[in-house]
Order: C-alpha cells, then sequence, then structure tokens
C-alpha cells in the first residue's frame, strides 16, 4: 500500500520517524560550536536568551543548542498554524521542546507574550527569524518585539553540515545527513532597548539579518 504525504497514518508516523531520525543523525555525527565568543558564553550559561535562526536551519540548530546549553531549561518554540508547521512543532514536541501554537493574525501576538512570561521565568526561546512562510533570509520583527519586551539578547545561530541535503522548499530546508560533521555558529549577540522604535527598531532589524546572512554563509564554507 502507498502512503500519501498526508495519508493519516502516514501524517501520525512522520514526527516519529524524523525524531528518531534527529536522534541517530547527532549520534551519528560530530558535533561541535564554532563563531562568537560571547555568542557562545551566553549559550553555555544559565541565563536566558533568545535563539534567532533561519527557518532552514531551525530544527538541527536548536537541538544542537541543546547539547551546548544542559544548564539552561527546554527552549520554548513558537510554531506555524501551517501543516508544515504542525509537524515540526509534534518532532520539536517529542525532542523536549516546549511548542507554542502560532497564526497569522491574534495568535501570533499571543503567542509571543506568552514567551515573553516564559523567557521572565528563566526560559530560552528559539524563534525562525523568517518567519513560516518568508521571504526567505529577510528578518521580521517579532523576535525584536520580544527582545524589547523581555530585555533578553537575541543570539543569532546557524548550522554547517559537512553531508546534507537541500529540500525543494521555499525556505530551502537544509536535512543534514549522519556520519559528518554539524556544527553550530554562533553570532554576536545583539540586544534592543525599550527606546528602540519605528526607525531604531528597523535599524536593528537590519543588523540582525545582516549578522545572520553572514553567519549562513560562514556555516556554508565552514567545513568545505
Amino acid at each position: 500500500m502507498k502512503l500519501r504525504l498526508d495519508h493519516p497514518v502516514w501524517r501520525r508516523l512522520a514526527p516519529a520517524l524524523a525524531q528518531g531520525y534527529v536522534r541517530l543523525l547527532l549520534g551519528a555525527s560530530r558535533s561541535s560550536l564554532h563563531g562568537d565568543a560571547a555568542g557562545q558564553v551566553l549559550l553555555q550559561s544559565p541565563d536566558p536568551v533568545i535563539f534567532a535562526v533561519w527557518h532552514c536551519h531551525l530544527l538541527a540548530s536548536l537541538y544542537l543548542a541543546r547539547l551546548f546549553c544542559r544548564a539552561k531549561p527546554p527552549l520554548v518554540l513558537m510554531a506555524s498554524p501551517s501543516r508544515d508547521g504542525e509537524f515540526i512543532a509534534d518532532v520539536a514536541r517529542r525532542l523536549g521542546f516546549v511548542v507554542f501554537p502560532g497564526s497569522r493574525r491574534k495568535g501570533g501576538f499571543r503567542a509571543l507574550k506568552q514567551m515573553a512570561g516564559y523567557v521572565r521565568q528563566g526560559y530560552s526561546v528559539g524563534l525562525a527569524t523568517d518567519g513560516s512562510r518568508g521571504p526567505v533570509h529577510v528578518a521580521q520583527k517579532g523576535v525584536l518585539y520580544l527582545a524589547r519586551e523581555t530585555q533578553v539578547p537575541i543570539v543569532p545561530a546557524a548550522v554547517a553540515s559537512s553531508r546534507k541535503i537541500i529540500l525543494n522548499t521555499w525556505d530551502r530546508f537544509e536535512v543534514p545527513l549522519p556520519f559528518g560533521r554539524c556544527g553550530l555558529v554562533m553570532g554576536a549577540p545583539l540586544r534592543v532597548s525599550p527606546e528602540d522604535r519605528g526607525e531604531a527598531l528597523e535599524e536593528r532589524r537590519r543588523l540582525l539579518e545582516d549578522r545572520l546572512n553572514r553567519l549562513f554563509q560562514r556555516s556554508g564554507n565552514l567545513f568545505g
């Protein structure tokens, strides 16, 4: 029997298979930490941070982050309301993350408020900075609003893989392959002042976007 990708049986099985694959990947790969020293210190400290990544690196980067930040509570994520978002949310929960559903309207704002509450309790959060539908590699302002609300630093990050496949999706989602090298590349932390609004906030957005794109380029060249 051939199962379509939208078949209910496949939709139940796929998250468990993806969870097993992620665990296999990290168990059968050599993982390493690279990049900005201050970003690495914040990653490994018990203090809360906001991990900012591009959507194509979301699960791999945050699970790698957990390997290097065992002093922190489980990471908190916000999932998109799409079918892909539901899939990622299911996999993330199985891997030990706390997941909130977002939405294209008010739900996303409510989820940010909920995440801010978790940050104030000492949890770190992770966000796909280009959102659930793009444009690809263009930073949206949700992560900046969260940083301004909580006064917690944003730590940009990217994933480097010596062996990977790139899916034909809007974000060119990267899937690292086992038996290679995986690296988490940290960027310089970025803070958002309570006074950062209007053009000042837009400048912070452009700075974050530039740092993430530089990290993305570096991650692509890290292992040759």
